[in-house]
Parts: structure tokens; C-alpha cells; sequence
């Protein structure tokens, strides 16, 4: 793994190189991973993905602010479009469609940064401590077992310890039961944003089914990589006959051409309601499959 978009890449080395100046000897690990490290990350498409570990869970709301108005800073800089992409930055002309993004962004949806203290990561358990809200998050719908084996599969260091070596290879069965909530709720917010942009609904349901996949693949222990090389392990995994494979594959055209699409109303919602049989449906099958194991 690695950053293979040059700008991107002067872009997040003088992040790291801005913070740890900032707050020497405060830093004790900065990864990166997702989209930016998979070859996948396109300009104005795109955000990142990053875990920063610190020593004092005093200064995460410090760390976080100011990494977030360094973001602002060096995306105008590097012209990257992050400020468009990061739903914690996302303008629209509709303050209702914007209060859906800030709720999302509070559900850690697109947020770029993860600040937290290292006593209170808790690799082994899959726990995060000394953050009420957090720590109820992910003791109940979130899995913290999949967020943390992205960063396994996919992260790169950026500075300091390699917390990927860490984290372990086998997770617990109620984490695997609580990634699935990862495409549900994303395709339910796809339904609540549809009456006020239904462009913004199609891009959640396209993303809904790569979701799924990823949560399936996580479910069944096998490794994450690429959206098109974890679309091709679903298909391989399953039969015709148990998911629709014609639809996901058509969801990655989706992904590629959908700025280009000409949408209408009808369309979005029909896909939306594809999209849910489609997940659900991958869901119930995988199900099954460790039923039987």
C-alpha cells in the first residue's frame, strides 16, 4: 500500500510534518488508509482517512480542530478539492441537506481524522475507553473491529509506532454482527436525503453496496482491499443464484460515471430500493454461510 497521487502525497507528509511540530513529543502514531492508500483516491471525489494516536486525551479536541484547519490550509494549497469531499467541510445550498451532512459526520461518516489517546485505545478488546460517547457507540452499533482492520489491511505509517502489527487477525463474532450496520444506515440516509438532493441519494446507494461488501468480506475473515478487487471476492464467494452480481457490477460503472450520469428521480429511487434487496439480501447469505460453519 501506498500514495500514489503525488500531490496527495507532499500533501499528507507536510500535514504530519506541520503537526509533530506543533505538538512534539505528543505524537505517537499518524496512519493513514482507505481510498488514499488503495490507488483508488480521485480529486474532488475523494477524502482521507486517518488514526491519529496520541499521549494526552486532553489535546485530542485540540489536535482534531487544529488538523482540521490545517486540512483547509493545505488543501488550498495542493488544490486537492478535500474541503468538497470531507463531509465535515460539505456546504450545499440547502441548510436542511447540511444538517444531514453534520449528523452524518457525527455518525463518522466521511470525518478525516480520528484523534484519540493511546490509553484509551484498546486494540486487543476492540474497545475504545474514557469517551462515554464513543465507548457506547461502539459497544452497541458500531464495530470497531472493522474500522480497525482497514487500518490493518490498507493503512500505511505516516510517523511513529506501527500500530497495525497490533491489532488481531481473529474478531469477535459480535463485531462482525455489528459492521452490518455500516450499509444499513448508510442506505437509510440515502432515503432521508432523497426529497432534498436525490444526486446525493444515488452517490450514499452506490456506496451502500461497496459498504456491504467490505462488512461481508470482514464477516467472513477475509482480507480488505480495493473496492473492484473486494466486488470480484464477493462474486467469487457467491453464486448468481444467492446475490445479484449483475447489480454490484453495475454499481461500479455507477461509481466511475455517475458524475457524468444525466439523473432522474425515478431512476435514484428505483436503484435505492435495488440497492437495499441487494444488500439485505448479501446479508441473509453470509448469514447462512456461518450458520453452517
Amino acid at each position: 500500500m501506498s500514495i500514489q497521487n503525488k500531490s496527495l502525497e507532499k500533501f499528507m507528509k507536510e500535514m504530519v510534518a506541520d503537526l509533530t511540530a506543533k505538538f512534539p513529543d505528543e505524537i505517537v502514531s499518524f496512519v493513514l488508509f482507505g481510498s488514499a492508500t488503495t490507488g483508488e483516491w480521485i480529486r474532488g471525489k475523494s477524502d482521507i482517512d486517518c488514526i491519529v494516536i496520541i499521549k494526552n486525551k486532553k489535546l485530542c479536541k485540540e489536535i482534531e480542530n487544529y488538523l482540521s484547519s490545517l486540512l483547509l490550509t493545505l488543501d488550498a494549497k495542493y488544490n486537492l478539492k478535500l474541503s468538497d469531499t470531507c463531509t465535515s467541510y460539505k456546504k450545499t445550498d440547502n441548510p436542511a441537506l447540511d444538517l444531514i451532512f453534520k449528523t452524518e459526520n457525527k455518525m463518522m461518516f466521511g470525518q478525516p481524522f480520528y484523534v484519540v489517546a493511546e490509553d484509551q485505545l484498546d486494540l486487543k478488546g476492540f474497545k475504545i475507553r474514557k469517551n462515554l460517547k464513543v465507548e457506547i457507540g461502539t459497544r452497541t452499533i458500531v464495530s470497531l473491529g472493522l474500522f480497525l482492520q482497514r487500518i490493518k489491511n490498507t493503512g500505511i505509517i505516516l510517523y511513529g509506532r506501527d500500530i497495525r502489527k497490533e491489532i488481531p487477525k481473529t474478531v469477535p463474532t459480535l463485531e462482525k454482527i455489528k459492521a452490518s450496520f455500516n450499509a444499513m444506515l448508510l442506505l437509510m440516509m440515502s432515503f432521508v436525503i432523497f426529497p432534498f438532493s436525490f444526486n446525493s441519494a444515488f452517490s450514499h446507494a452506490v456506496k451502500a453496496n461497496f459498504w456491504a461488501c467490505d462488512d461481508v468480506l470482514f464477516a467472513l475473515d477475509k482480507p480488505l482491499s480495493t473496492t473492484k478487487q473486494e466486488i470480484l471476492d464477493i462474486c467469487s464467494i457467491f453464486s448468481k443464484s444467492e446475490i445479484d452480481s449483475e447489480h454490484l457490477l453495475m454499481s461500479l460503472e455507477y461509481k466511475k460515471t455517475k458524475d457524468n450520469m444525466k439523473l432522474n428521480k425515478g431512476f435514484v429511487f428505483g436503484y435505492m430500493i435495488k440497492s437495499t434487496k441487494f444488500v439485505y439480501g448479501l446479508y441473509a447469505v453470509t448469514l447462512k454461510r456461518m450458520l453452517r460453519k
